[in-house]
């Protein structure tokens, strides 16, 4: 663990500031407004993100089951939901010594609660808050090094030649732009294979995805100014959650310090996974571990279900069952697509 000083610092992107996406051409609108945060008193963060090996200590100890479905993007530039892909198995070649991936957001809280019931101390999940303060450490520019893409490849594993591509815009993208530089890796690699920010913190760009305490809001209208976790007045408004830091399969501009992603917390991905952070701060997340997955009836063969098992399952799921989104059940979901 890395202590962090208590501090204010700007969080978000100013409106004149903001990164253009090479996918889209377009800049990110959920970073903003930029507003001031302060914190009255220090935390301690992971220096490295949580491995494939602790990970496994934590499920051999415990027998958690860990989610059973995952989105990985080896089908041509785009995505698939499978279940034969996990954390055990990524669909590449993964050492002990890789972050872990192919991880929901309940099964970090599990395993930050594990944590802290084993050693007796109040390790966690850190707010968005204190991930991005923790990112930047103390510097003001779209990356910790600076604003020079060209450098990001001395400190995260970004995404680089022969990485799958996300999405068709993506490809176009890597053809038409190319890539400021080359990490050498396709995948994941190593925790702690790149430099670290001035806080002495590995990886807080790029290599995998980090969950965070907070529930999913569009933007920043609103958000605390104390550091502690934005949630929501019912956990069923929060299925969606959010997760910083960008990935081996997210451009540079895709993994600055202030981009963020809403996510469904029931879904795991192959560049997701998380840090824990430690400390007395603002650490009241009274979120309940999630209790294994429920069994769902097999769906028919017909197209609609079929599209509907692979692009769009892992965000109307949660520890309970189905649970549609924006209250649409699984039949009228199934239509919706086939129609």
């Amino acid at each position: 663990m890395v202590d962090v000083p208590a501090g204010t610092f700007l969080m978000g992107t100013a409106v004149n500031k903001r990164l253009i996406d090479p996918r889209t051409g377009k800049p990110a609108t959920n970073d903003s407004p930029q507003h001031e945060v302060s914190f009255s008193t220090g935390f301690a963060l992971a220096k490295f993100e949580v491995s494939v090996a602790e990970f496994r200590t934590f499920t051999a100890t415990t027998d958690y089951q860990a989610v059973d479905r995952c989105m990985e993007f080896s089908k041509p530039n785009s995505f698939k939901i499978r279940t034969d892909v996990g954390w055990q198995d990524t669909g590449f070649e993964q050492t002990a010594a890789e972050p872990v991936v192919c991880i929901s957001f309940h099964d970090a809280l599990a395993y930050a609660n594990w944590l802290a019931a084993s050693t007796g101390k109040n390790y966690r999940l850190p707010t968005e808050a204190e991930w991005e303060y923790a990112a930047r450490a103390g510097a003001a520019t779209h990356y910790f090094w600076g604003n020079d893409p060209t450098l990001a490849c001395d400190y995260s594993n970004v995404r680089s030649k022969g990485a799958d591509a996300i999405s068709k815009r993506q490809a176009k993208s890597d053809a038409v732009d190319g890539f400021p530089c080359d990490d050498n890796y396709r995948q994941s690699a190593p925790v702690g294979s790149f430099g670290a920010n001035d806080f002495g913190l590995h990886d807080m760009q790029g290599n995998a995805w980090e969950w965070v305490a907070d529930c999913n809001h569009k933007d920043y209208a609103g958000a605390p100014t104390d550091g502690s976790a934005w949630l929501a007045d019912t956990d069923k408004e929060c299925r969606f959650g959010i997760i910083r830091g960008g990935s081996f399969l997210n451009l540079v501009e895709r993994s600055s310090v202030t981009v963020r992603a809403g996510r469904p917390r029931s879904g795991g991905a192959t560049n997701m996974g998380f840090r824990v952070a430690l400390g007395a701060g603002k650490d009241s997340i009274t979120v309940a571990v999630a209790e294994n997955w429920v069994e769902e009836p097999p769906l028919d063969n017909s197209p609609g279900a079929t599209l509907f098992t692979d692009n769009c399952a892992a965000c109307h799921r949660n520890a309970r069952g189905f649970e549609g989104l924006y209250g649409k059940d699984k039949n009228s979901l199934i239509i919706a697509i086939r129609d």
